[in-house]
């Protein structure tokens, strides 16, 4: 049975999608679309098979006895089941949305959805396939053009200077010794590249001189062709992998945070658009030995999607990802807590190179060391409080445990961090958040009064509406205007941000 044939049910019962009143307008509108979008794919899957199994006829010899058309094939098939789940999909949203139950939008959505990505990854797969096997039939027409252009690639590989990025591993495991197995296995894998790319070349030498002298085999030319791909892969992979290492022995030298400082829900046009402004502080070690740094900070809105907003509506405020000195990027913890408390040294170790534990009046409390200062007020947004033991302690039970710690007022016994927080209401009242109403959702929320939250107008159902900008600040240096770093910014008898 032919796929067009095969699908006319389906089109048929989507059209009574139209005349379902549980159903938005534009949702019914998207169903139709993706309908359509769904029968031209078949049609193009279809072409591109046919083009496959043409570009086989063409050339025979080109193609036996090697594993490419086999593979050409089985991604073919995987993308027919792909539609045909696509397909199966369908026919499930044609049922709830012919029954037009209002509580069936969610499932319809997001059978909308896997329709949808199901549609776009077999066609991703149709014109892999398509791609490659015009690439093997190109290349038999036109070899000595691809033997230049194998030579090249040849040549591009082995001109990659790995010199730079092994001095970067080098001093990174000096600084950092924890991560030497780590950086000494990538640095491995990456001169691995052009050993392999070397031994490819040489046992490609008597087939490319066959094919210059125009009397290459079938298979010579096959493994040609084979070969070229790995050659084009090689060197476009050789530079960023050295990029990339190069780039995580950088965040080494790193410590940062991400604190959430609003949040804010608005439409334009047709969209809902869901932002979270980020302040990112981060100190930037440039002498390990010496313990010399340098603090910067950057604040900007971004957009996100709605479970992300959602995930942080209650840590307005607090750091949302932080990564120590010493990590790569992708070690950052990301549970949500209390700004500035992931620097302080664990109570049994008593100090670390941020700041140490002082007792005086029968009170242990977290003193930052001075060229740290800076950072602490970026962190604490200008209100620093001290933290005391039992705080301290608080936090590393929850923290231990996975859980976020938004700490207790001792006055109110309402939390103390986070967007529901005593030091929230006074520090971060400002926050289109707030202001919005997005705080008064909290048991602890004031009312009435003259306060910063006695005249809450707005809350996220009923989110602003028209153009907006960005609002975002560039990435700034503290300490000027015009963007000097805090560990150039100086006072009377020190430099902020350095350790001397």
């Amino acid at each position: 049975m032919k796929a067009g044939k095969r699908n006319l049910p389906i089109f048929g019962l989507l059209i009574l999608i139209s005349c379902g009143a549980g159903l938005p307008r534009l949702l019914r509108e998207d169903i139709s679309a993706e309908n359509n979008r769904l029968q031209e794919a078949e049609r193009q899957l279809q072409r591109s098979g046919e083009r496959v199994r043409e570009d086989l006829a063409q050339a025979p010899d080109l193609f036996r006895g090697a594993s490419a058309p086999a593979a050409w094939n089985a991604k073919l098939r995987v993308a027919r089941e792909k539609l045909n789940t696509a397909e199966s999909d369908g026919r499930e949203m044609t049922r709830l949305a012919r029954r037009g139950r209002a509580d069936s939008r969610a499932r319809v959505e997001q059978l909308l959805s896997a329709e949808r990505n199901l549609r776009l990854a077999a066609l991703d797969d149709a014109e892999s396939v398509e791609t490659a096997a015009d690439k093997w039939i190109d290349f038999g027409k036109d070899l000595p053009s691809h033997l230049s252009r194998m030579k090249s690639e040849y040549d591009a590989v082995r001109a990659v200077d790995l010199e730079p990025v092994s001095k970067s591993v080098e001093q990174a495991e000096r600084d950092w010794p924890t991560k030497k197995a780590d950086l000494d296995n990538r640095l491995a894998s990456l001169r691995d590249i052009p050993k392999a790319a070397e031994t490819g070349w040489r046992a490609t030498e008597a087939a490319r001189q066959d094919a210059s002298a125009g009397k290459a085999t079938a298979p010579e030319i096959a493994t040609l062709i084979q070969e070229n791909e790995l050659l084009s892969d090689e060197a476009a992979r050789l530079p960023a992998k050295a990029d990339d290492l190069r780039a995580s022995c950088g965040q080494l030298y790193d410590a940062w945070d991400k604190i959430l400082t609003d949040l804010d829900v608005s439409r334009y046009g047709r969209d809902t658009i869901y932002r979270e402004r980020l302040k990112t502080v981060r100190t930037h070690f440039v002498d390990v030995a010496s313990n010399k740094t340098e603090i910067s900070s950057d604040e900007r809105w971004i957009d996100v999607s709605e479970p992300s907003y959602d995930a942080v509506q209650n840590d307005l405020g607090m750091t949302i990802a932080h990564k120590d000195a010493g990590l790569f990027d992708s070690e950052a913890q990301t549970t949500p807590q209390p700004a500035g408390f992931a620097y302080i040294a664990p109570i049994s170790q008593g100090s670390n190179q941020y700041g140490y534990w002082s007792h005086a009046g029968g009170e242990s409390v977290w003193t930052f060391l001075p060229q740290y200062l800076l950072m602490r007020e970026l962190l604490w947004n200008h209100a620093y409080r001290p933290v005391l033991i039992g705080e301290y302690t608080a936090y590393r039970t929850a923290e231990r445990g996975g859980r976020s710690y938004y700490g207790r007022d001792p006055v109110t016994s309402a939390p103390r961090y986070g967007s529901h927080g005593t030091f929230t209401q006074t520090h971060y009242s400002q926050s289109r958040y707030l202001q919005s109403g997005g705080f008064k959702g909290s048991a602890y929320a004031s009312h009435g009064g003259s306060g910063a939250f006695s005249d809450l107008k707005q809350s996220r159902s009923a989110p602003r509406t028209g153009s907006f900008s960005n609002g975002g600040s560039a990435g700034r240096r503290f300490g000027s205007p015009s963007g000097r770093r805090f560990g150039s910014f100086r006072s009377p008898g020190r430099s902020f941000g350095r350790r001397r």
